[in-house]
Protein backbone atom coordinates (compact mmCIF):
# COMPACT_ATOMS: atom_id res chain seq x y z
CA UNK A 1 0.00 0.00 0.00
CA UNK A 2 1.36 3.42 -0.93
CA UNK A 3 1.06 6.48 1.27
CA UNK A 4 0.83 10.18 0.43
CA UNK A 5 2.70 12.86 2.36
CA UNK A 6 1.60 16.47 2.87
CA UNK A 7 -1.51 16.46 0.73
CA UNK A 8 -2.82 15.64 -2.72
CA UNK A 9 0.10 17.01 -4.74
CA UNK A 10 2.82 15.42 -2.63
CA UNK A 11 5.10 12.52 -3.58
CA UNK A 12 4.31 8.96 -2.57
CA UNK A 13 6.05 5.61 -2.49
CA UNK A 14 4.50 2.23 -3.07
CA UNK A 15 1.38 1.06 -4.84
CA UNK A 16 -1.95 2.89 -4.92
CA UNK A 17 -4.43 1.02 -7.09
CA UNK A 18 -2.67 0.47 -10.42
CA UNK A 19 -0.19 3.32 -9.88
CA UNK A 20 3.29 2.89 -8.40
CA UNK A 21 5.24 5.68 -6.71
CA UNK A 22 9.05 5.45 -6.54
CA UNK A 23 12.09 7.66 -5.99
CA UNK A 24 15.27 7.87 -8.05
CA UNK A 25 18.06 10.39 -7.50
CA UNK A 26 15.84 12.23 -5.06
CA UNK A 27 13.03 12.69 -7.59
CA UNK A 28 9.70 10.95 -7.12
CA UNK A 29 8.15 9.27 -10.16
CA UNK A 30 4.75 7.76 -10.86
CA UNK A 31 3.85 5.05 -13.37
CA UNK A 32 1.13 2.53 -14.03
CA UNK A 33 1.48 -1.13 -13.20
CA UNK A 34 2.47 -3.47 -16.04
CA UNK A 35 -0.25 -5.37 -17.82
CA UNK A 36 -1.82 -8.23 -15.89
CA UNK A 37 -0.48 -11.65 -16.89
CA UNK A 38 -2.82 -13.94 -18.87
CA UNK A 39 -3.07 -16.31 -15.92
CA UNK A 40 -4.42 -13.63 -13.62
CA UNK A 41 -7.48 -11.65 -14.61
CA UNK A 42 -7.64 -8.06 -13.35
CA UNK A 43 -10.46 -7.18 -11.02
CA UNK A 44 -13.18 -4.77 -12.06
CA UNK A 45 -11.67 -2.13 -9.77
CA UNK A 46 -8.25 -2.58 -11.39
CA UNK A 47 -9.72 -2.28 -14.87
CA UNK A 48 -11.54 0.90 -13.88
CA UNK A 49 -8.35 2.37 -12.43
CA UNK A 50 -6.49 1.57 -15.64
CA UNK A 51 -9.19 3.34 -17.67
CA UNK A 52 -8.95 6.45 -15.47
CA UNK A 53 -5.15 6.47 -15.57
CA UNK A 54 -5.12 6.14 -19.37
CA UNK A 55 -7.72 8.91 -19.70
CA UNK A 56 -5.77 11.42 -17.61
CA UNK A 57 -2.29 10.63 -18.92
CA UNK A 58 -3.44 10.91 -22.54
CA UNK A 59 -5.26 14.17 -21.76
CA UNK A 60 -2.22 15.75 -20.09
CA UNK A 61 0.55 14.35 -22.30
CA UNK A 62 0.47 17.13 -24.94
CA UNK A 63 0.78 19.76 -22.20
CA UNK A 64 4.14 18.76 -20.75
CA UNK A 65 5.73 22.19 -21.26
CA UNK A 66 2.68 24.03 -19.88
CA UNK A 67 2.66 21.76 -16.81
CA UNK A 68 6.40 22.15 -16.24
CA UNK A 69 5.81 25.88 -15.86
CA UNK A 70 2.44 25.74 -14.14
CA UNK A 71 3.50 23.12 -11.57
CA UNK A 72 7.08 24.34 -11.20
CA UNK A 73 6.75 24.75 -7.42
CA UNK A 74 6.44 20.95 -7.09
CA UNK A 75 9.92 20.14 -8.44
CA UNK A 76 11.26 19.22 -4.99
CA UNK A 77 10.54 15.53 -4.54
CA UNK A 78 8.04 15.16 -7.39
CA UNK A 79 8.11 16.10 -11.07
CA UNK A 80 5.64 18.78 -12.21
CA UNK A 81 3.96 16.35 -14.61
CA UNK A 82 3.52 13.75 -11.86
CA UNK A 83 2.10 16.40 -9.53
CA UNK A 84 -0.41 17.42 -12.19
CA UNK A 85 -1.28 13.80 -12.94
CA UNK A 86 -1.86 13.03 -9.27
CA UNK A 87 -4.23 15.97 -8.88
CA UNK A 88 -6.27 15.16 -11.99
CA UNK A 89 -6.55 11.46 -11.15
CA UNK A 90 -8.07 12.38 -7.80
CA UNK A 91 -10.19 15.42 -8.62
CA UNK A 92 -10.77 15.88 -12.36
CA UNK A 93 -12.55 12.68 -13.42
CA UNK A 94 -16.31 12.32 -13.68
CA UNK A 95 -18.74 9.66 -14.90
CA UNK A 96 -19.26 6.01 -14.00
CA UNK A 97 -17.31 2.96 -15.09
CA UNK A 98 -16.36 2.38 -17.79
CA UNK A 99 -17.56 5.70 -19.24
CA UNK A 100 -15.24 8.08 -17.43
CA UNK A 101 -14.66 11.61 -18.69
CA UNK A 102 -12.44 14.55 -17.82
CA UNK A 103 -14.24 17.02 -15.54
CA UNK A 104 -13.12 20.10 -17.46
CA UNK A 105 -14.08 22.81 -14.92
CA UNK A 106 -11.82 21.06 -12.38
CA UNK A 107 -8.80 20.89 -14.67
CA UNK A 108 -5.90 22.96 -13.31
CA UNK A 109 -2.84 23.59 -15.47
CA UNK A 110 -1.12 26.03 -13.14
CA UNK A 111 -0.81 26.28 -9.34
CA UNK A 112 0.84 29.25 -7.63
CA UNK A 113 0.70 32.41 -5.55
CA UNK A 114 0.18 35.10 -8.20
CA UNK A 115 -3.24 36.70 -8.31
CA UNK A 116 -5.31 34.54 -10.64
CA UNK A 117 -7.44 35.90 -13.51
CA UNK A 118 -10.46 37.83 -12.21
CA UNK A 119 -13.84 37.02 -13.79
CA UNK A 120 -12.34 35.75 -17.05
CA UNK A 121 -14.59 35.40 -20.08
CA UNK A 122 -14.34 34.23 -23.66
CA UNK A 123 -16.43 35.15 -26.72
CA UNK A 124 -16.37 33.73 -30.24
CA UNK A 125 -15.93 36.05 -33.22
CA UNK A 126 -18.23 34.67 -35.93
CA UNK A 127 -16.66 33.51 -39.17
CA UNK A 128 -13.07 33.86 -37.99
CA UNK A 129 -12.26 31.00 -35.61
CA UNK A 130 -11.04 33.63 -33.14
CA UNK A 131 -11.86 33.58 -29.42
CA UNK A 132 -11.63 36.87 -27.52
CA UNK A 133 -10.61 36.51 -23.86
CA UNK A 134 -11.19 39.24 -21.30
CA UNK A 135 -10.40 39.50 -17.59
CA UNK A 136 -10.54 41.97 -14.74
CA UNK A 137 -7.87 44.40 -13.61
CA UNK A 138 -5.26 43.52 -10.99
CA UNK A 139 -6.73 43.74 -7.49
CA UNK A 140 -3.71 43.26 -5.23
CA UNK A 141 -0.26 44.45 -6.30
CA UNK A 142 1.26 42.51 -3.40
CA UNK A 143 0.50 39.22 -5.18
CA UNK A 144 0.62 40.30 -8.81
CA UNK A 145 1.96 42.81 -11.27
CA UNK A 146 0.65 44.56 -14.37
CA UNK A 147 3.53 43.00 -16.28
CA UNK A 148 2.51 39.41 -15.50
CA UNK A 149 2.16 37.44 -18.72
CA UNK A 150 -0.98 35.55 -19.73
CA UNK A 151 -1.06 31.94 -20.93
CA UNK A 152 -4.10 30.49 -22.71
CA UNK A 153 -5.13 26.88 -23.23
CA UNK A 154 -7.92 25.68 -25.53
CA UNK A 155 -9.03 22.06 -25.87
CA UNK A 156 -11.26 20.55 -28.55
CA UNK A 157 -12.73 17.30 -27.11
CA UNK A 158 -14.10 16.23 -30.49
CA UNK A 159 -10.71 16.35 -32.19
CA UNK A 160 -8.79 15.73 -28.95
CA UNK A 161 -6.48 18.61 -29.85
CA UNK A 162 -5.02 21.57 -27.94
CA UNK A 163 -4.14 25.10 -28.90
CA UNK A 164 -1.85 26.73 -26.35
CA UNK A 165 0.01 30.00 -26.27
CA UNK A 166 2.30 30.90 -23.37
CA UNK A 167 3.23 34.27 -21.88
CA UNK A 168 1.76 36.07 -24.86
CA UNK A 169 0.42 39.33 -23.41
CA UNK A 170 0.59 41.46 -20.24
CA UNK A 171 -2.05 41.23 -17.53
CA UNK A 172 -2.69 44.95 -18.03
CA UNK A 173 -4.04 44.37 -21.56
CA UNK A 174 -7.30 42.93 -20.13
CA UNK A 175 -8.11 41.22 -23.45
CA UNK A 176 -6.56 38.89 -26.01
CA UNK A 177 -7.76 37.37 -29.31
CA UNK A 178 -6.74 33.72 -29.75
CA UNK A 179 -6.76 32.34 -33.29
CA UNK A 180 -7.90 28.70 -33.43
CA UNK A 181 -7.43 26.27 -36.36
CA UNK A 182 -10.05 26.41 -39.09
CA UNK A 183 -10.84 22.74 -38.42
CA UNK A 184 -12.21 23.75 -35.01
CA UNK A 185 -15.00 25.93 -36.46
CA UNK A 186 -18.36 24.42 -35.60
CA UNK A 187 -16.97 22.51 -32.60
CA UNK A 188 -17.31 23.23 -28.90
CA UNK A 189 -14.05 23.90 -27.04
CA UNK A 190 -12.96 24.40 -23.43
CA UNK A 191 -10.78 27.33 -22.36
CA UNK A 192 -8.42 28.17 -19.49
CA UNK A 193 -5.96 30.96 -18.68
CA UNK A 194 -3.29 31.75 -16.10
CA UNK A 195 -0.57 34.29 -15.38
CA UNK A 196 3.20 33.95 -15.02
CA UNK A 197 5.50 36.60 -13.55
CA UNK A 198 7.75 38.43 -15.99
CA UNK A 199 10.80 36.50 -14.76
CA UNK A 200 8.94 33.19 -15.12
CA UNK A 201 9.48 32.15 -11.50
CA UNK A 202 5.95 32.58 -10.08
CA UNK A 203 2.60 31.54 -11.53
CA UNK A 204 -1.06 31.94 -10.67
CA UNK A 205 -3.70 29.26 -10.34
CA UNK A 206 -5.22 28.64 -13.72
CA UNK A 207 -8.87 29.62 -14.23
CA UNK A 208 -11.42 27.65 -16.22
CA UNK A 209 -12.92 30.26 -18.53
CA UNK A 210 -15.69 28.03 -19.85
CA UNK A 211 -16.92 26.14 -22.90
CA UNK A 212 -17.91 27.90 -26.10
CA UNK A 213 -18.60 27.02 -29.72
CA UNK A 214 -15.93 28.09 -32.19
CA UNK A 215 -17.57 30.14 -34.94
Amino acid sequence: MGTYKKGILSPFRGKIGTVIGSVWNGIFHMKSLPDITPNRKPTTAQLNQQIVFALITSFLKPLKRVLEIGYQSFTKGVTPVNAATGYHLKFAVTGTAPNYEVDYPKVIFSVGDLEEPKEPGVTATAGTGKMVFDWGALMDSEVGNLTDRATFVAYNPTLKKYTTIRNVIARSALTYSLQLPAAWIGHDAHFWMAFTSLDGKVVSNSAYVGMSPVL
